[in-house]
């Protein structure tokens, strides 16, 4: 019997389910069709900028020195749902592929120690957050008109959780080198702070990942405190219902 297109796509989401929890398998399959979209889209029609203008970050229009060392900045007020769309827009395969790898990874553990809901809202708030701060801070320290896009910022907050919660679990660094969980994590941390400060690999937005990894730490430790508050336990809103946990996946870190 010839495979049809819907047993093909049932077979392939029968096999994620088995290897990823529901909301990761979502979140990877989201920012794929995003970048399948542009790519098979908006980049034949020469418009692609139009897309990255709408969905990536890009808090100026326009920025232009004026007389006597002033400067003027005309505000893209659009900018306030980019700080959420931005993390679901890629720049590169590259870039999609290491993203989506590290949630792969990291992301599943945390999901089945959570929930699907309390997963997705630390997943959501620590993106939205870091990309909040990077669109404030940036336009005064780069000074001229930016696009800044990708998942790292919510990544990293993720890689953050999983440090705090399984530090003794091995991590390849550099896909060589077996190290714990909370040492990757440190060395990722100074690492970016550095790169901050000595201002190297200007493609990149450190404050971001920055950014991500202390909203992480704050989220995990005001849940500690405020345990009940929806936006830090299983309660699905604002997701409108409760979200499966995958029946086939099974966390090693457990």
């Amino acid at each position: 019997m010839a495979t049809t297109l819907r047993d093909y796509i049932r077979q392939v989401n029968y096999t994620l389910d088995r290897n990823l929890t529901r909301g990761v398998k979502w979140l990877v399959l989201i920012n794929i069709a995003v970048f399948l979209v542009e790519a098979l889209l908006f980049v034949p029609l020469a418009i692609d900028d139009v897309f990255v203008r709408i969905f990536a970050q890009n808090p100026i229009i326009r920025y232009e020195e004026l007389p006597a060392g002033a400067v003027g900045m005309t505000i893209n007020w659009l900018s306030v749902t980019q700080f959420f769309t931005y993390m679901f827009v890629h720049a590169s395969p590259w870039h999609l592929f290491m993203n989506m790898l590290a949630l792969w990874f990291f992301g599943p553990p945390m999901e089945a120690r959570w929930g699907s809901p309390a997963f997705l809202k630390f997943y959501l708030f620590t993106g939205f957050m870091a990309g909040a701060l990077h669109g404030m801070l940036a336009p005064f320290f780069i000074g001229h008109n930016y696009v800044m896009m990708g998942a790292s910022g919510a990544i990293f907050g993720v890689l953050l959780a999983f440090g705090i919660y399984y530090p003794h679990e091995r991590v390849l660094l550099w896909f060589v080198l077996p190290i714990p969980a909370r040492l990757f994590v440190i060395l990722i941390g100074v690492f970016t702070f550095l790169s901050l400060c000595g201002g190297h690999e200007v493609g990149i937005s450190h404050v971001t990942h920055l950014a991500g990894l202390a909203f992480g730490y704050a989220w995990i430790r005001l849940r500690e405190v405020f345990p009940m508050f929806w936006l830090f336990n299983g309660d699905p809103r604002p997701f409108a219902r409760q979200f499966r946990r995958s029946g086939g996946f099974r966390s090693r870190f457990g």
